[in-house]
């Protein structure tokens, strides 16, 4: 049997941990469990909205930009190379990911939760980075009336059974585990 947390830090980690957004009834449901924490309890959870709401802002102040894996990462103060490395995933999924070569529906939520966790951003900030980025390449010049276009999306499982790592670290990726 697992055994309730009894300390405040305990409690909070694991307040932390709930994928629930932050509501009035969440709020009651663990005030109402550790009534002993109740005041640090909200303000845990003042501090994930405001955290929340100036990540959601600082992805609002770049309207009409588009902000790219790859800038999202260079403000957290890496690189897609680096990140790519801590993460254990192949430098090439990364890199489609941030050019929009990989169908965003299909990454994994895996995925989002590690690569926030590793940049210590918010989940859902991250995956909306992941779901917009579309860095493109500097095109050359051509005759043709129309730019040539990127092709069909590869899924996630594509990228991924196609990319250099071995076989243990493909299977992990393409685990449906959490």
């Amino acid at each position: 049997m697992i055994s309730a947390p009894e300390t405040l830090d305990d409690v909070l980690f694991d307040f932390h941990q709930v994928e629930d957004p932050i509501s009035p009834e969440l709020l009651n449901v663990w005030t109402g469990r550790y009534p002993q924490f109740a005041d640090e309890i909200r303000a845990h959870a003042v501090e994930i909205m405001d955290m929340e709401l100036l990540a959601s802002t600082a992805l609002q102040s770049h309207v009409g930009e588009v902000v790219t894996l790859r800038a999202a990462l260079q403000e957290a103060g890496t690189t897609l190379r680096d990140f790519a490395d801590r993460l254990d995933i192949s430098r090439s999924v990364v890199s489609d990911i941030n050019s929009g070569r990989i169908d965003p529906e299909t990454i994994p939520k895996r995925f989002a939760r590690l690569g926030a966790a590793q940049i210590n951003r918010a989940m859902d900030w991250f995956e909306s980075i992941v779901m917009s980025s579309r860095e493109t390449a500097p095109t050359p010049a051509f005759k043709a009336k129309v730019a040539p276009s990127a092709g069909r999306q590869r899924t996630w499982e594509e990228a991924v059974r196609g990319s250099d790592m071995d076989e243990d670290r493909r299977s992990f990726w393409l685990s449906d585990e959490g």
